[in-house]
């Protein structure tokens, strides 16, 4: 038996493993796991149904503001579509997020999508009396209304909270189905698994910090008026760019580019400088400009600065944990998780060689070629 042969338990890589093309490789995406899939029906369910009452809401909104004479009234009915958009973008967000955790087996972005939707909660609450205020209450009178505007309203909220007490249930079970496959796929070293956390945290905060940007920038320009033309495609050249720099960041983690990750953070701090300036901007003229959209924008201006600062905390970790082995660790692929040649061995944050195992995890004995009868 050879060197190769030993160190993969006699086993050759891709043995038993058939290739899967057409439909049946598109069913393999659907989880196999009860949990996995009751996770992403609720979340669908929850985003259908939310975005559903958004839309009967918006639509009574159009036949509202052909009713508004004053001033006062044209502004508030100019935000209100604003934040029935950024709402149910929100939940198709969500429901992506929830797809890319259950593929990629990522804890921590289930976690992150538990604490995600308690802050639906909270904007949901908020929001019943900023569409009251607008809308008024019960239906308007020679219309085809027949479902109350406190009742619907009132019905988000529950959804939400009913979903998330199944999420927090679901997620416990996730973490542990998770957790085996990271073992699988990192190994028993707890140190590994300890970089392994710290990449995950950072890859769910990048994408949490892209949907903050959006939003913010979304009810800026589609609601202050008061703008000006150079600070309104600075708003706008700003998303996509952000996105472009979240995605340069999660190329560097993954491929250990230090001049990457220190570029990434001097962008963090000039998006740092931004947001405490639009802070101060909001609060100097939330009797002005930026009256229909205070509130709002100061708790997304609030939740971007502490993303931002956990972000950068996460960065620093991330890069202090380079040249340990979790790089070579990530790039192991289903089809292929024995990527390291005969004699090559990765080496763990212990110093200690880490020797691929036959279920493609790691082991911290370094195995000698030994003999065998064959």
């Amino acid at each position: 038996m050879g060197k190769a042969s030993i160190m993969t338990g006699g086993l050759r890589p891709g043995y038993g493993r058939q290739q899967v093309t057409g439909i049946r490789r598109l069913w393999a995406w659907i989880p196999k796991s009860l949990a996995c899939r009751l996770f992403l029906l609720i979340t669908l369910a929850e985003a259908t149904i939310n975005i559903s009452i958004e839309s009967v809401l918006f639509a009574r909104f159009q036949e509202h503001k052909h009713h508004d004479t004053t001033q006062e009234d044209q502004a508030k009915t100019r935000a209100l579509p604003v934040f029935l958009i950024v709402f149910s973008l929100a939940h198709i967000y969500q429901f992506l997020l929830a797809i890319d955790s259950v593929v990629n087996r990522n804890t921590i972005l289930v976690i992150g999508l538990v604490i995600f939707n308690s802050c639906f909660l909270v904007y949901s609450v908020i929001q019943i009396s900023e569409i009251r205020e607008v809308l008024g209450d019960g239906v308007v009178a020679g219309t085809s209304q027949t479902v109350p505007v406190q009742v619907l309203t009132g019905a988000i909220p529950i959804v939400i909270g009913l979903a998330q007490v199944s999420f927090v249930v679901l997620s416990w079970y996730l973490w542990r189905e998770f957790g085996w496959q990271i073992y699988k796929k990192i190994g028993a070293d707890r140190s590994l698994k300890k970089g392994y956390m710290h990449y995950q945290i950072y890859v769910a905060l990048l994408k949490f910090d892209f949907f903050t940007f959006v939003a913010f920038c979304l009810q800026l320009v589609l609601v202050v008026t008061q703008l000006g033309t150079a600070e309104k495609w600075i708003t706008i050249i700003s998303a996509p760019f952000s996105l472009l720099l979240l995605l340069f960041a999660w190329y560097s983690v993954r491929k250990e580019l230090r001049w990457g990750m220190w570029l990434f953070m001097l962008g963090l701090g000039g998006a740092m400088v931004y947001f405490c300036y639009k802070l101060f901007r909001i609060w100097q003229g939330k009797a002005g400009a930026y009256k229909e959209v205070f509130k709002s924008l100061t708790v997304f201006s609030v939740l971007a600065i502490t993303l931002l600062l956990v972000t950068f905390a996460m960065t620093l970790r991330c890069l202090c944990n380079f040249g340990r082995g979790l790089k070579m660790a990530i790039a192991r692929r289903r089809d292929n998780p024995y990527p390291i040649a005969d004699g090559q061995f990765i080496v763990g944050y212990d110093g200690k060689a880490l020797t691929p195992l036959t279920d493609g995890s790691t082991s911290v004995l370094h195995l000698q070629p030994r003999l065998s009868i064959d």
